[in-house]
């Protein structure tokens, strides 16, 4: 599937808290799809944990981008470029 994409520059400190709050929301989305077992609607339970999932493997995908965006800084693999 084809899908656009643009590269997008950050530097150590922007990553590292990027990564933080994905991390964070990942863990939140976790324990929503936890809570949502208490729906006792069976309809209204799958359509939230359907929501939740979409959104936890969008931050699970980004979070990979960024654990790997932290190592490449980390072993010195960037280009330095004017900051603005």
């Amino acid at each position: 599937m084809k899908v656009a994409q643009v590269a997008v520059y950050l530097d150590l400190e922007q990553v590292k808290l990027l990564r933080w709050d994905v991390q964070e929301a990942v863990l939140a989305a976790d324990e929503d799809l936890e809570v949502t077992m208490q729906i006792g609607d069976v309809t209204a339970r799958r359509l939230a944990r359907e929501e939740i999932s979409k959104k936890r493997d969008i931050y699970q995908e980004a979070l990979g981008k960024l654990d790997e965006a932290f190592k490449k800084l980390n072993r010195g693999e960037f280009e330095l470029r004017e900051s603005d």
